[in-house]
């Protein structure tokens, strides 16, 4: 039965001040953020109605099993109903059952009960599936102290959720000694200004958040080499070297203000002369901590279980009369309970003792919110634990962490990728690890997996090719350093540690000899994640050493870098909740279902940080191959703004190229034609006055070789193959053998799986250009015949194909290792999406083919058309025009080209220098979302691809997909405006309204219904 809470007439707390002063204490925060009145009518209308046994009761604090069980529901029973404990701290399980345990205890419960974690890194140092955030040592690296106060905001949120009300943490103790066995990686370091620092800012974040921080191992456990859970450990430094050292974090965590101090088992002869355990000692945990340093919170003992104290006489009783006011899992609770009993019946405590301690308990179990318990939804619990924040959080903890500690010829972040080979060994790390996988994502990895020194050694021939390895070390299981050294010799360099750094000392020879050393401290997916940006520069590296590792790097060494290149992260870190994103899924599956396109990839950069990549669906609609974020797909027209306008950019930055010379200069099919004076920029601007299209493949097929007409208007049985929405062609026409081969030969490239085409043929399609007819008026025309006679110009200036030139000048050095012309001569065809099942011209599925007819004839290298990659290659491109030419530390344009390219407009159309722009025109269909400025350029595709940057907002958009699977017919993704709408997503997530403001705005723009001028 519940206790009714009534006004008590006491002046218990007019004591407690009284105390307080005499004690000369500081009152903690937390004390002071309360009303007075109100609790003191709460801790004594509840004290009140105790029982001295019930009294006794609250200054226990067993451990349990974390185990959802009747037996142990029992066992907690036992102890509420038996002991009248004041709370619990349950060990190893799960969320939900630490939930349904908390709840069916205070349902048990007559006085609210304190629920406690040993939580030293969150949640998931004793609850599974719950955020796995850094230790402290990794912590200790971190110089922007403001995250730790955040981290502990956060790690309050989830303790609140579960019912937790007090988290023994932070460790604040100094770890001198390497040979620490209990403490290492669960310290800050081994600087006991910055232990004190970062302790104090994690456990404001804690206390900001409704959660008391209980300071640890008070007086110091940094540095022992024993183990207080195994026996007692000595520390013999004298007073004034403890003053200054081990004590000096405790001491600024009490001048904070802060609430809750754990008392270690520690023999300090320099501080109390008898040998026992400070936990149980009067001269430590009353005149040291209360009494000199003005400590005023609530004290517990260390875990009374462990081999330290456990075997020392009547130490519930001793630990009590040496000032604490909380019992931490004694051995046995009943019996301990018991000898507190008899201590008062033989006075060796008094009842006032009791008094004293109980009401102080109950105090903050008011301030921390147990006078209203509240039943814990365990429904959804882990995703709710598991939220958006929690993830940003733990990311920047990662990434601020991560230490340069050597870095000679400043190879890090690694730049010059074209000229470089580079291989990656991971040792002792799974084949498909997250590090391995990032580091992919910056450009041409090849990953090899060791897990003994023999196998790194037979890997050296294997490595001779490379000129670059980066060699991570993810076990401690033995020692690599020999074989490290003999396979990097005559390689640049970069050791990546997932290692306690103690542990590196091991490696000494190693890093003497590699040219750049990164200390990313846990081996777990986030610290992988992150030393893999490190390294190629996605986040500028800032952090230092926490402690000093003998022989290799010295306590705060640190090299910081710079950020020169893309990262991956969460929205959140751009300031949008990644919940504003989610209606971009909502979208892509309405069309996925429609049929609108079988699968598709999306990324959003925002910052220079790509904040969303994702890949939906499958190639096919039959389901059988799920799109993932490195699969290519046909890129279409967006070839024109992607490889044509750089190839062309770069000429022109090289003055090579004006935009006013005539394109007959270097197309020599113009000359003497109606067209000799079409102009580089008119190409570019579609201002030519060239027709939209030429049936490119007519001159490749035999005239002779069928009768009649090829195209039909309506389906039969001699029109059966579907051309467009309104066009059937037969299919019995034969090629030219002169133009076409179905078996490879010298001088044919590659159109189709079995047919190749006369290299020659891409000349027939220049002179068929040069034969067309120009329009009368100069006007705004899209055609891809534009970009076919950039194409032209480019190879006749650089004297060498446009794949080459982009691959040499942008796409290699970029990292951009997915982004080329004839994919399958690179990549396997299972990685490439596939389009359209071409009934007409090639008669099969197109699957590492370009869709586009004329850049298949061409040999599939065009300027309008050809070009495949995946989103995050292309993405670098795009980033380095948002950087104004610069990208991975390089330029690549000047910023005047950049500025002249980027921001110029057509004057009579939306057009700009071979980018397609929002249209500002009142009335007029645009190509994007509404909301995207007059500043944005990109392009569209016909095969159901786009980009679009903005520069206003610093934002990439790109979206690819194969819409034309298995017809070109599909047209949905634009009858339904899947791509404007995504685009309306992101700037609706970045607006600054309310949610409720956000889902009223409606994308009422049909502008995706009429692309094909511009795709």
């Amino acid at each position: 039965m519940k206790i009714k809470y009534i006004a008590a007439a006491t002046a218990f707390f007019a004591t407690i001040c009284l105390n307080v002063a005499a004690l000369g204490s500081k009152t903690t925060t937390l004390y002071d953020t309360v009303d007075k009145e109100k609790m003191g009518h709460w801790v004594d209308s509840v004290y009140n109605q105790m029982s001295l046994d019930e009294r006794i009761g609250q200054l226990f604090m067993p451990i349990v099993s974390g185990d959802n069980t009747e037996s142990n529901k029992n066992t907690i029973k036992n102890l509420i109903t038996s002991q009248y404990i004041g709370g619990l701290l349950f060990s190893k399980g799960s969320p939900q059952n630490q939930a349904e345990l908390t709840n069916y205890a205070q349902q048990v419960a007559k006085t609210p009960l304190m629920i406690s974690l040993d939580g030293e890194w969150g949640l998931s140092m004793r609850l599974d599936n719950t955020t796995q955030f850094p230790r402290n040592m990794m912590l200790g690296a971190i110089q922007n102290d403001s995250l730790l106060y955040y981290y502990g905001l956060e790690v309050a949120r989830q303790c609140r959720q579960i019912g937790v009300q007090v988290n023994f943490a932070p460790a604040l103790d100094v770890n001198s000694n390497p040979n620490n066995p209990v403490i290492g990686n669960r310290s800050f370091g081994e600087d006991p200004d910055r232990v004190a620092q970062l302790g104090v800012m994690y456990s404001k974040g804690l206390e900001a958040g409704g959660v008391m921080a209980v300071a640890k191992h008070f007086p110091g456990h940094g540095d022992t080499s024993t183990d207080s859970h195994k026996t007692l450990p000595t520390i013999t430094h004298d007073k004034d070297r403890l003053d200054d050292f081990e004590i000096k974090p405790f001491r600024k965590y009490i001048d904070a203000g802060l609430s809750g101090m754990m008392i270690g088992h520690l023999n300090i002869p320099a501080l109390d002369p008898k040998r026992q355990p400070s936990s149980l000692s009067e001269p430590i945990t009353t005149k040291l901590l209360q009494n000199d340093l003005g400590f005023s919170g609530l004290i517990f003992t260390d875990g009374l279980q462990m081999k330290g104290v456990s075997g020392e006489d009547n130490y519930c009783v001793r630990a009590l009369l040496a000032g604490n006011d909380v019992l931490l899992g004694p051995v046995n609770t009943a019996k301990e309970f018991n000898a507190v009993k008899k201590a008062i019946v033989d006075t060796l405590l008094t009842e006032s003792q009791i008094e004293v301690k109980c009401k102080k308990v109950l105090a903050y179990k008011y301030i921390l919110g147990l006078n209203h318990v509240t039943t814990i939804e365990a429904s959804g619990l882990i995703q709710s634990l598991n939220n958006a924040n929690a993830e940003w959080i733990n990311r920047n903890l990662h990434r601020d962490a991560m230490t340069l500690i050597k870095d000679d010829d400043k190879i890090v972040p690694l730049k010059g990728l074209d000229k470089r080979k580079i291989a990656a060994i991971s040792i002792g790390a799974s084949v498909d690890n997250t590090f391995h996988n990032i580091l992919k994502m910056y450009g041409d990895v090849t990953c090899f997996n060791v897990s003994d020194s023999d196998a790194l050694l037979q890997l050296k021939k294997i490595l001779e090719p490379y000129n670059t390895i980066i060699v991570s070390v993810h076990t401690t299981r033995t020692n690599f350093s020999t074989a490290i050294q003999n396979v990097m010799q005559g390689k640049e360099t970069v050791l990546a540690f997932f290692l306690n750094p103690y542990r590196i000392a091991a490696y000494a020879s190693a890093v003497k000899n590699a040219d750049g050393v990164l200390l990313a401290y846990e081996d777990t997916d986030l610290a992988q994640n992150y030393a893999a940006q490190a390294i190629f520069g996605g986040n500028a590296i800032t952090g230092k050493a926490p402690v000093t590792v003998k022989g290799v790097f010295k306590e705060g060494k640190g090299i910081n870098t710079k950020k020169i290149r893309l990262s991956y992260t969460v929205p959140e870190d751009v300031g949008i909740a990644t919940s504003r994103l989610d209606g971009i899924e909502t979208i892509v599956q309405e069309g996925i279902k429609a049929q609108a396109f079988p699968g598709c990839q999306i990324l959003i950069a925002k910052d220079g940080e790509v904040i969303y990549n994702k890949s939906f669906g499958s190639f096919e609609y039959d389901g059988k191959q799920k799109v993932t974020n490195t699969d290519l797909y046909d890129l279409a027209s967006m070839t024109k703004a992607t490889a044509t306008v750089p190839a062309v950019m770069k000429l022109y930055d090289d003055a090579k190229l004006k935009l006013n010379t005539a394109i007959s200069n270097y197309v020599s099919a113009l000359k003497g034609t109606e067209k000799s004076d079409i102009t580089v920029r008119d190409a570019l601007l579609h201002e030519s006055r060239l027709p939209a299209f030429i049936p490119y493949y007519m001159n490749a097929i035999d005239e002779d070789s069928y009768e009649g007409k090829l195209f039909n208007r309506t389906q039969t049985s001699l029109y059966s193959a579907q051309f467009d929405a309104n066009t059937w062609a037969r299919t019995d026409y034969r090629f030219k053998p002169s133009m076409v081969s179905q078996t490879p030969k010298a001088g044919f490239l590659p159109l189709a799986e079995g047919l190749y085409i006369n290299e020659t043929y891409s000349d027939t399609i220049i002179s068929e250009i040069a034969k067309s007819k120009l329009s009368k008026r100069k006007q705004y025309v899209y055609s891809c015949l534009n970009f076919m006679l950039l194409k032209e110009v480019v190879e006749k200036i650089s004297k060498e194909d446009l794949n080459t030139f982009v691959q040499e000048n942008f796409f290699s050095k970029l990292g951009a290792t997915t982004t080329t012309y004839n994919p399958l001569t690179k990549f396997d065809k299972q990685r490439i999406v596939p389009t359209e099942k071409d009934d007409f011209l090639r008669k099969q599925l197109l699957q590492g083919y370009v869709h586009d007819e004329g850049a298949a004839f061409m040999g599939g290298i065009s300027g309008n058309a050809g070009l495949f990659s995946d989103a995050n290659d292309i993405a670098k491109l795009y980033q380095m025009w948002l950087n104004m030419g610069t990208y991975g530390g390089e330029e690549y344009l000047s910023p005047k080209t950049c500025q002249l390219f980027l921001q110029a407009k057509s004057g009579i159309s939306r057009r700009g220098l071979g980018f397609d722009k929002p249209e500002t025109t009142t009335g007029k269909s645009s190509p994007t979302a509404l909301s995207a400025p007059a500043g944005t350029y990109g392009h569209t595709g016909f095969t159901g691809t786009c980009f679009w940057v903005d520069p206003d907002n610093n934002l990439i958009y790109i979206f690819l997909s194969n819409r034309v699977n298995d017809k070109r017919t599909h047209n949905a993704i634009s009858t339904l405006n899947i791509r404007t709408r995504i685009q309306e997503e992101i700037y609706s997530a970045m607006k600054k309204g309310t949610v409720s403001q956000e889902t009223n705005i409606t994308n009422t723009n049909t502008n995706d219904k009429q692309k094909t001028d511009a795709e």
